[in-house]
């Protein structure tokens, strides 16, 4: 076999994936990155996809799940009606998304008519029963989320038992670890436990604050009000150190959010 000798004015080969290969490698890509929960990155990679076909329902589906997952429900409720507009159906994406978009009402009668049709579907469960807490429905969504983990217990974990005698406690040790000066700022403010969010605190913002936000710092006639969501902080802990640790974030958090 002859092998071709590249002179120095010779092109130099040309690598490439070819183009018809691009496309299933970005969208197997996008999937790997969503087990991997690096759910910006997969939209990244299904947004390249939807750049060359806007009606690849495949990267649209990745979109409206994966940015539900990370708060940005309007875009994930807009992703999954195109898809369904084009024929690509997913009930429980929806639902997600209408979570995502605080939509509790809304969410909850998406997940119910899923599971009417015989499906038992884990998230559906979950979503239903996140639906449920934010609506103050607080029994039937320990059936729903129980539910969930029955069906897949490492993906939904139950949520870490705290007495409510204990919750001071715990919140003293989260302030003790920011720094000076956010513990300075969180001396003035009033700071409750509540089980959930309402779905009015969360569009009491735009766009609405995520139904798995952990806390809340709002500013009030008495001055600021921090509500502190105890089923969202207890959700998948494995024990009281990674509890505290929550908090301290969580609290870190609102108070950039009421300097901003």
């Amino acid at each position: 076999m002859d092998i071709p000798v590249l002179t120095d004015d010779a092109p130099p080969p040309v690598w490439g994936i070819p183009a018809e290969a691009q496309g299933p490698l970005l969208l197997d890509a996008a999937r790997r990155l969503m087990l991997e929960r690096a759910y910006d990155a997969a939209v990244g990679l299904a947004e390249e996809l939807l750049d060359v076909d806007p009606t690849d329902t495949a990267a649209l589906l990745i979109v409206a799940d994966a940015a539900a997952r990370y708060g940005h429900g309007e875009v994930a409720l807009l992703a999954v009606r195109q898809a369904r507009a084009l024929g690509a159906r997913d009930d429980v994406l929806e639902a997600a998304a209408l979570l995502a978009s605080c939509q509790p009402e809304a969410a909850l009668a998406a997940t119910d008519s899923h599971l009417a049709s015989g499906t038992d579907d884990a998230r559906a469960h979950a979503i239903r029963g996140q639906a449920l807490e934010i609506l103050g429905r607080t029994l039937e969504a320990d059936e729903a989320l129980a539910r969930a983990h029955a069906l897949r217990p490492a993906a939904y974990p139950l949520p870490l038992h705290v007495d409510d005698a204990d919750w001071e406690g715990l919140l003293i040790q989260a302030i003790s670890r920011m720094d000076d000066a956010a513990r300075t700022e969180t001396r003035t403010w009033g700071v409750s436990f509540r089980p959930a969010p309402t779905a009015e605190r969360l569009r009491s913002s735009d766009p609405p604050v995520p139904p798995s936000v952990h806390a809340l710092a709002l500013p009030g006639d008495d001055g600021i009000a921090c509500e502190l969501y105890t089923r969202a902080l207890t959700r998948g802990c494995a024990d009281e150190e990674e509890l505290i640790e929550r908090l301290t974030v969580a609290m870190a958090d609102e108070v950039e959010n009421v300097r901003e």
